[in-house]
């Protein structure tokens, strides 16, 4: 029992009712340009798809899985005639999510450069590991502790850092090579031009087979691969990067409750402190 003089099951079938209340569906809107990204809910690869109108930065669909079936479910819901309206789709590259936004609409695919930039960032600190395994100890004592330096943005660290990076990367070649080409690659994200964009990211893969670096193949084929979502990043300027402050969001509620057993209380409290509905 509890002050109310109820226990917490009661209480939680008493919310859940009211929530679900308040909820009104997608009747009431009509979204052009839309996100689409993933949350775990549970371990062991449980996760839930979640919908976000770009236009009114809220949640405004949850559901199970993310594979292909769960958007469509959503597409499915929104109906053929709003569909057919959507003009943006922003996301990762989860073949999944793209089948389905070619399968149920006629919207450009937009794919999140933070994803990107992740890859590449990725991709200079395994420079930075091999390096740092095969130096002496000397060495390795100054690189402990840097690793922030070496993936930030330049531009983003004040005097006394970027002299402190100068130093580390005049010291191994290799490195510096990769942090190059994170700089490089990363300042093409910030072009406002779209042809100018493209072109500088093919002289990027120019710089890339040039340096030899292979940590980079992998970066470089996803990011031929799925060429037309990015060009169209330069075209829309839309990221997923609200979904970040989303999924924060959602993951203190999951830790509130110790996890959900209740999936559909858990999407309730999501649209609660997420959604357009409440």
């Amino acid at each position: 029992m509890d002050v109310a003089g109820i226990d917490w099951k009661t209480a939680k079938r008493i919310d859940k009712k009211y929530l679900s209340r308040l909820v009104t569906g997608l009747d009431a809107i009509c979204p052009t340009k839309l996100g689409v990204d993933e949350i775990a809910y549970r371990k062991g690869h449980n996760y839930l798809t979640v919908v976000r109108d770009l236009d009114i930065g809220r949640v405004i669909w949850i559901g199970r899985t993310r594979k292909k079936e769960a958007l469509d479910a959503f597409f499915k819901e929104l109906g053929a005639p709003k569909c057919s309206q959507i003009q943006v789709f922003v996301m990762d590259m989860w073949e999944s999510y793209i089948a389905s936004v070619h399968e149920n609409t006629n919207a450009e695919i937009v794919f999140d450069v933070f994803h990107i930039a992740r890859k590449i960032t990725e991709a200079v600190d395994k420079v930075r590991k091999q390096e740092f395994a095969k130096a002496d100890a000397e060495t390795r004592k100054k690189y402990m502790k840097k690793r922030f330096l070496i993936l930030k943005r330049r531009k983003k660290l004040d005097e006394e850092k970027r002299e402190t990076l100068n130093a580390l990367m005049a010291e191994n070649e290799k490195l510096y090579q990769a942090y190059l080409l994170k700089e490089q690659a990363l300042d093409i994200f910030d072009e406002r031009d779209e042809v100018t964009a493209l072109k500088r990211l093919d002289k990027w893969f120019e710089n890339v087979k040039e340096a030899g670096l292979s940590q980079f193949d992998t970066v470089v084929k996803t990011i031929k691969s799925y060429l037309y979502g990015i060009a169209n990043y330069f075209k829309y300027r839309l990221t997923n990067a609200a979904s970040e402050a989303f999924n924060n969001k959602i993951n203190i509620i999951k830790r509130r409750a110790y996890g959900f057993y209740d999936l559909e209380y858990f999407k309730l409290n999501i649209l609660q402190s997420c959604g357009w509905c409440f």
